[in-house]
């Protein structure tokens, strides 16, 4: 039996190594019994039973990937052409998985482009590494991630340039009710790359998007970095999952002002020394600046561990909005706000947020030097409550009803069918 398993095992290692082998050059002997679509190239047609088309370079014709094939991504992957204004449509089938091969490949959709990637319960669209694409053992970074660029407003400037990016790709503008497409029960694992010291791509990152844009149902998974990171915009976000990414899990700046609706955060691992569940910053330079980073959220769970540093994070000028929210497990503190001025207090609220007992205490208000509970609420006029407690009323025009504590209900548990939790 132990030389059945070695013996599988080093098949499996061979056909990782041959594939890799071949992984840049056209497979000549079957090119004739499958194509791929233009502008794309077939490197090999048999991994795991499908052909693999391989995407490089910037596409400006739409273009559709399809279940029947994987879709390997080679270096930075651009589907529109921002400079020139060539807005194209990327539209992914239902069931399909689009892999990385190193931390350099990644999908990075322009400026007035759409990505359509709007899966099934049933039929979940996964971009992943290649390694796991080949079920085998795949670790956090093994590929770059989704970024997607809008042009609804930040606070830096009328546009901006991504700091991982090696081209000069923009983002932001005037337009709030930017539409960059669909993701809607889409799965994104093992992402994360640091192109240079301090500049990472994550999970999925999201500059000037608005709200004309779908995200729901969505998760990152065992990213290297940030599993969602957002610089302004005002996309709204539902039903998210984020589970052992290496640094915060969810992470706005330069003025985010989306409202986000049910989300699960489950930290394991932690790459970084400053692991969050929730970080929020306005702008470095300018800790004033207008649109002022505003994130709404309600019925969220932040699960940390004892390397958890903060389970929510708020600091440089932003302000944040939690509500009806459970947090718990978190090694660090529960909640700090690290804004100054008397501005903090009226960008800051907390309503009927659960905290059980955290490592270095529940709050803390640092300029105030304030860690008492009773205290803290008193200054921001919040809520936070280490049991019993009432339920929020949510603005209707913002959220579901949504009538309970916490990121699902037990009877009605949206994480089950589509994410990897199963």
């Amino acid at each position: 039996m132990k030389r059945t398993n070695y013996f599988v095992l080093g098949l499996s290692t061979v056909a990782m190594l041959t594939f890799s082998g071949c992984f840049e050059k056209q497979n000549k002997l079957h090119e004739t019994m499958v194509s791929c679509p233009e502008g794309t190239q077939l490197i090999s047609d048999d991994f795991e039973g499908k052909p693999v088309c391989q995407l490089r370079g910037t596409y400006v014709t739409d273009m559709q990937l399809t279940k029947e094939k994987f879709w390997a991504l080679k270096g930075e992957v651009h589907i529109g052409d921002d400079s020139d204004k060539k807005e194209t449509v990327l539209e992914i089938e239902p069931g399909t998985t689009v892999f990385g091969k190193t931390g350099a490949d990644f999908l990075l959709v322009t400026r007035g482009s759409k990505i359509i990637a709007e899966g099934t319960s049933s039929q979940p669209i996964v971009f992943t590494s290649m390694k796991d694409a080949a079920g085998l053992l795949s670790i956090p970074g093994d590929w770059g991630g989704i970024v997607i660029a809008g042009y609804a407003p930040t606070n830096a400037g009328k546009e901006e340039k991504f700091e991982f990016s090696n081209t000069d790709v923009r983002f932001g503008g005037e337009n709030e009710d930017d539409n960059s497409g669909i993701l809607k029960y889409v799965q994104i694992r093992y992402a994360g790359n640091e192109v240079r010291p301090g500049e990472e791509l994550n999970g999925l990152s999201l500059g000037g998007v608005g709200r004309k844009t779908i995200i729901d149902y969505v998760e990152v998974y065992n990213g290297k970095d940030d599993g969602i990171e957002a610089w302004g915009g005002n996309v709204n976000m539902k039903h998210l999952v984020l589970i052992g990414n290496g640094d915060d899990n969810l992470d706005f700046d330069h003025g985010y002002r989306g409202n986000i609706q049910y989300v699960y955060i489950k930290q394991t691992e932690v790459e970084s020394i400053h692991a969050r569940g929730i970080e929020t910053d306005n702008n470095k330079k300018f800790n004033d600046a207008l649109p002022r980073t505003e994130a709404n959220i309600a019925n969220f769970e932040i699960i940390g561990t004892e390397k958890t540093s903060e389970a929510v994070y708020s600091r440089r000028g932003s302000g944040l909005k939690l509500s009806n929210g459970r947090i718990s497990q978190v090694g660090g503190v529960g909640i700090v706000i690290k804004t100054k001025g008397d501005e903090r207090f009226n960008v800051h609220q907390f309503e009927s947020v659960f905290l059980e007992p955290c490592g270095q205490g529940f709050v803390e208000d640092v300029e105030s030097r304030t860690r008492d509970l009773m205290s803290f609420n008193t200054k921001y006029s919040s809520s936070l409550v280490t049991q019993g407690g009432m339920i929020a009323v949510l603005d209707n025009d913002l959220f579901e009803r949504g009538d309970f504590v916490g990121a699902y209900r037990q009877e009605n548990d949206w994480r089950q069918g589509w994410s990897k939790l199963n």
